[in-house]
């Protein structure tokens, strides 16, 4: 049986919370730092990812597999796991040299920030607008074709202005 699209969106939403270990393991085998570009091809080596899944892309023409271990990295500086004081280049706090981290652990990692977030948007909301941010729903993986689709809705559009552009990319990705 095929899953619903909603519960195929919230399993897609959790799958970055499998790179959280090996993440730490690739640092690890890397000497405790790396560049993301290292660290991804690492982590594709580290978990015999096929080419498949290393070359796919989201609907923005980013890779999902580097999106999903940014997305890992996000959660993992959170936690003092990793250290982001260098830009462009991902080191292991004292931590993270001697963390050990399973799926169960990632998600408790996850749930514990989320709700940080959660209960930080609701002290930094004014009053009125308290009620309106609990409903909005949470962000799809598809922000950018939204976004796309409204811009392309907007009157005078010069996509050839842009054609280097991000956006032009992307129209030219769902044409």
């Amino acid at each position: 049986m095929k899953p619903s699209p909603q519960q195929a969106k919230k399993s897609e939403g959790g799958r970055f919370l499998r790179y959280f270990g090996p993440l730490l393991d690739a640092l690890r085998a890397l000497g405790g730092s790396g560049t993301p570009d290292e660290v991804v091809e690492r982590i594709a080596l580290d978990m015999g990812l096929s080419d498949e899944v290393q070359n796919e892309l989201l609907p923005s023409g980013e890779s999902r597999l580097r999106n999903q271990v940014a997305w890992a990295r996000f959660y993992l500086v959170r936690e003092g796991l990793i250290d982001s004081s260098r830009r462009g280049i991902w080191s292991l706090t004292e931590r993270g040299r001697s963390a050990k981290l399973s799926l169960e652990l990632a998600k408790e990692i996850r749930s514990r920030w989320v709700r940080f977030f959660q209960e930080q948007r609701k002290v930094n909301a004014p009053e009125a607008d308290m009620e309106r941010a609990e409903e909005e729903p949470e962000p799809t993986a598809d922000v950018d074709s939204e976004l796309l689709d409204l811009l392309i809705k907007l009157p005078r559009l010069d996509l050839n202005a842009c054609r280097n552009g991000y956006f032009a990319r992307l129209a030219l990705s769902k044409s």
